[in-house]
Order: structure tokens, then sequence, then C-alpha cells
């Protein structure tokens, strides 16, 4: 029952995302940390990665994260756009496209 007192039940979606929907979501989730003010992020666990990203798209799906940056300047949507694709490489180093058989 819900708080509502509608019967509701609680649906599981999947969201199979790459590298970039996995670091918008993460640049999302701290879109308001001040890097030039607070210094930059820490560096992150793979779980961390995994628990924020998930917590990103559960509160309001992939649609949610258009315009994360949209009150940030240049600077600071560059420098939290590298922190949070540093982090997604490094917790998923398999989602780095292959450079084998490239000439």
């Amino acid at each position: 029952m819900s708080r509502d007192g509608k019967l509701r039940f609680d649906l599981r979606v999947a969201h199979r995302a790459g590298l970039g929907e996995m670091a918008t979501a993460l640049a999302c989730a701290h879109r308001d940390h001040e890097i030039f003010e607070d210094g930059p992020l820490p560096g992150l666990s793979k779980a961390e990665v995994v628990i924020t990203v998930k917590r990103m798209l559960h509160e309001g799906g992939t649609d949610f994260l258009e315009g994360w940056a949209d009150h940030l300047t240049a600077a600071e949507t560059e420098s939290m756009w590298d922190w949070a694709t540093e982090q997604i490489r490094s917790a998923f180093p398999e989602l780095e496209p292959s450079t084998e058989g490239r000439k």
C-alpha cells in the first residue's frame, strides 16, 4: 500500500549504459560540488560508481540527466566531465574502445 492509500508495487527497470551515460549520471550527481572552491573530487571505488549511477538513474531516468551542467561555467563543466569519465574508465576499463586490430 502506498502512502496515498493506493495499491502499488515496485517495478525495476534495467538500463543499458555505456561510458557516456554513466559519466553523465556521475557528473550529474556531483554537479553542486564547487571544483574550484572545494577542490577536486576524490577518486571513487567501483562500488561507489555503481551505487551513484544506479541512484541517479533510479531518481529520474536518463531524461533527468539532460542539462546537468546548465548552471556551470564551461571550465567547471569540462573539469567535472573529465573527472567523471576518469572515474568510469577506472572502474570499467572494458568500456574503453579496443585499439586491437586497428591500423
